[in-house]
């Protein structure tokens, strides 16, 4: 399987441990996809290593500047991601997942479809079909 993990920020520790340690299985490759406002995955990286501990292969890719939701989508269906893993940037005050525009283009964008799933720090999109 195939997970794309987009990263809105190096403060995403505990969204990228979720993804590893709940999410993803060994043996699967994960596109760490940062967004064009994350300048270095360096520390977020080191924070979260050793990645052997996950049995894991990564890559860390970055979104053009000016992206659209249309670019992440193609990198999806490029890659033939399973899932698609966004950070919950937010709550309301009763601890609902506050859904950003990121997330909410990705959720509705017409050429993907998937069951959605929220977690402690991360909305999943999964078992991915393309249109």
């Amino acid at each position: 399987m195939t997970t794309i993990l987009i990263i809105n920020s190096v403060e995403q520790q505990p969204t990228v441990k979720e993804v590893l340690g709940s999410v993803v299985s060994q043996g699967e490759t994960v596109y760490f996809l940062r967004l064009p406002t994350v300048r270095c995955l360096g520390p977020l990286i080191q924070d979260v290593n050793p990645m052997l501990e996950y049995g894991v292969e990564y890559t860390i890719n970055c979104l053009s500047k000016g992206y659209d939701v249309a670019e992440l989508v193609e990198f999806a269906v490029e890659t033939d991601a399973d899932r698609i893993c966004i950070g919950i940037s937010e709550r309301t005050v009763t601890g609902k997942a506050r859904i950003d525009d990121l997330t909410q283009s990705v959720l509705l964008h017409d050429r993907i479809s998937g069951d959605c799933v929220v977690g402690e720090h991360v909305i999943i999109l999964e078992e991915l079909e393309y249109a």
